[in-house]
């Protein structure tokens, strides 16, 4: 059922823009709540296996303990220094749930940095029009940018089984504090010599990929959000890069307004001059939301106040079987010292050149 489903999306022409009609607008929907509906039935056959527990507590584990990593890097004090050893089970926290509006010492450890397997990958999302292919293999895709840490989690599932997808490539891309994005030649854009923002990361056994960087800024007709891609069986490259593999993933994550509004209280972030568009009013974001997906990653602080950087992450369940490479459209290339303007080539054109 859920591969018809799939296949019946891949061929909707409005399913990677956005509907020109109102019965267009429906139809498409309809197919979303479906496959999201489908994923959540596959998931919950399998989320309480031993192994998909096990994965849980990993998951749990391993965000936990690099909070306090980055705690200790930032001369902050971890939660075991503020609230003694008996409170290491109860984390000071900001969920992505609006409920949530301050401080929860009573929220358990396995909540907070829990995996979020509720998260269903409706795959409905445009790639957007700044992707670049060519990007390097790095953790860090700061380079330089001003504006709040951020380090992500992201962790990849297979709806069907709930096991972790290993071996899968992550392109991560995103605007900077002030909503330019780097590699492209678009009008108020960083130019084919920028590079920040952008990178790319195998995913391990357990699925996880992380990454830091800063937190992105608004810009004109969107709300802040990372790009996320994921593609199976490439080439990987001696030159740091990959090419070819089937894209199984489109997608784009989003962030509570109180914590967009809290970051966007501090610099460079005031310096930004484009129309500001609340998560209500960004359409894409209506797209990702169904009753069986939530597209806004779950954030902790490392410090009392924002600017001392956050950890966010989400766990995406996908499915393997699907192929998305037709949806793909190319900025640019990416080599160094500067790009290559390819004008939204599709990525089923893709180059050989081995750059």
């Amino acid at each position: 059922m859920l591969s018809i489903l799939t296949a019946a999306l891949a061929l909707t022409a409005t399913v990677y823009g956005h509907a020109e009609t109102a019965e267009a607008e429906k139809f498409q929907m309809e197919t979303l709540r479906r496959i999201a509906a489908h994923s959540k039935r596959s998931l919950a056959s399998c989320a309480n296996s031993p192994a998909a527990v096990a994965l849980r507590a990993r998951a749990v584990a391993r965000r936990a303990a690099w909070a306090d990593e980055l705690r200790v890097q930032n001369g902050l004090k971890t939660h075991a220094e503020r609230r003694g050893a008996k409170e290491l089970e109860k984390y000071l926290t900001l969920s992505h749930d609006e409920s949530y509006k301050g401080y929860n010492l009573s929220t358990p450890l396995e909540v907070i940095f829990g995996s979020n397997a509720s998260c269903i990958l409706v795959p409905q999302t445009i790639v957007g029009p700044y992707y670049v292919e060519g990007e390097y293999f790095r953790r860090n895709i700061t380079d330089g940018e001003p504006g709040v840490a951020s380090h992500l989690d992201f962790q990849f599932i297979d709806i069907n089984t709930c096991a972790p997808v290993s071996d899968l490539i992550i392109d991560l891309w995103h605007a900077n504090s002030t909503g330019v994005y780097s590699g492209v030649t678009a009008k108020g854009q960083g130019g084919l010599k920028t590079n920040f923002g952008r990178g790319i990361q195998k995913t391990d056994e357990d699925g996880v990929v992380q990454f830091s960087t800063i937190f992105p800024g608004h810009y004109t007709g969107r709300t802040n959000h990372f790009h996320v891609m994921s593609t199976e069986d490439a080439l990987i490259l001696p030159n740091g890069t990959f090419r070819g593999g089937t894209v199984s993933h489109i997608g784009q994550t989003y962030f509570d307004q109180s914590l967009i509004a809290a970051v966007e209280k501090n610099a460079p972030y005031t310096l930004n001059k484009q129309p500001f568009k609340d998560n209500s009013k960004d359409r894409w974001v209506g797209d990702h939301a169904t009753a069986d997906y939530d597209p806004f990653m779950k954030y902790t602080r490392l410090g009392d106040d924002v600017k001392d950087g956050l950890l966010l992450w989400i766990t995406v369940g996908i499915d393997t079987t699907t192929n998305y490479n037709g949806k793909v459209t190319v900025a640019s290339h990416w080599h160094p010292g500067g790009g290559t303007d390819e004008g939204g080539r599709p990525k089923s054109e893709e180059k050989k050149d081995g750059y």
